[in-house]
C-alpha cells in the first residue's frame, strides 16, 4: 500500500475506499473550474480520472486556474496531469488534448461513471448534459461562476443523475471570473462527485 492510500484510510471506510478506486471520472474542461476540480478529486482519493481540453495555459488566466507561471504555453491537460501526479503518483490519469465533438462524445461518456462539465461554451454544456442523460450517467455541471463578493448566492440544483452548481445568474461575458468564486463552485462540484460516488452500489 502506498503512502497516499495510507492517508486516505484516515478519512474513508473500506467501502468508500473501494468505490474511489473503481469509479471512473470524466472531466471535460481544464480551466478555472476543471483544473481546481481535478486537484480536489485527486486529493480526495479518486484513482481513475480522464481530463479533456484542447487549450494551452495562458498567463491571463492564472488568477483562477490551477497552473503555475512555468507552465504558461503548455497544453493544459499535460500541465494539469503533471500537477496531479505530483499529488498522487499512483493515480491513473488519462489526458486527452482534444476539443469536444459530438462525433465521439458518446463513446467517451460511456467509458466513465461520472461526468464533470467545466466548460465555458453554453452549447457544449448543453451537449454534455444531454449525452450524459441519454446514457444514464451521473453528471455535475456549473452555471454562474463570475464576479466576486457574493459567494452566498451559490446554490446546488439536483435532479435525476445530475447536479448543477453556481449562482445561475452571472455570466463570464458580463463579469470577470476570479479565484474565490470559481474555486468555491469547483469545490462544491468536487463534493457533489464524492456524494454521487458514495451513492454508487
Amino acid at each position: 500500500m502506498n503512502l497516499f492510500d495510507v492517508m486516505l484510510k484516515n478519512y474513508f471506510d473500506e467501502k468508500m475506499l473501494d468505490k474511489l478506486s473503481r469509479v471512473k471520472i470524466l472531466l471535460i474542461g481544464c480551466g478555472g473550474l476543471g483544473s481546481n476540480v481535478a486537484v480536489m478529486l485527486i486529493r480526495s482519493g479518486i484513482k481513475n480520472l480522464t481530463i479533456v481540453d484542447f487549450d494551452e495555459v495562458d498567463i491571463l488566466n492564472l488568477n483562477r486556474q490551477n497552473y503555475f507561471l512555468h507552465q504558461v504555453g503548455e497544453k493544459k491537460v499535460l500541465a494539469l496531469k503533471d500537477t496531479l501526479f505530483k499529488i498522487n503518483p499512483h493515480a491513473n490519469i488519462a489526458a486527452k488534448n482534444i476539443k469536444i465533438d459530438e462525433s465521439y462524445l458518446d463513446e467517451l461518456i460511456l467509458q466513465h461513471d461520472i461526468v464533470v462539465e467545466a466548460v465555458d461554451n453554453e452549447f457544449t454544456k448543453t451537449l454534455i448534459f444531454k449525452k450524459a442523460q441519454k446514457h444514464n450517467k451521473k453528471v455535475v455541471l456549473a452555471s454562474g461562476v463570475a464576479g466576486f463578493g457574493d459567494c452566498e448566492n451559490i446554490k446546488i440544483k439536483r435532479g435525476k443523475n445530475f447536479s448543477i452548481v453556481g449562482d445561475f445568474v452571472t455570466s463570464i461575458n458580463e463579469k470577470k471570473p476570479l479565484a474565490p468564486k470559481v474555486m468555491a463552485v469547483a469545490a462544491i462540484q468536487a463534493d457533489e462527485v464524492l456524494r454521487m460516488i458514495n451513492e454508487l452500489e
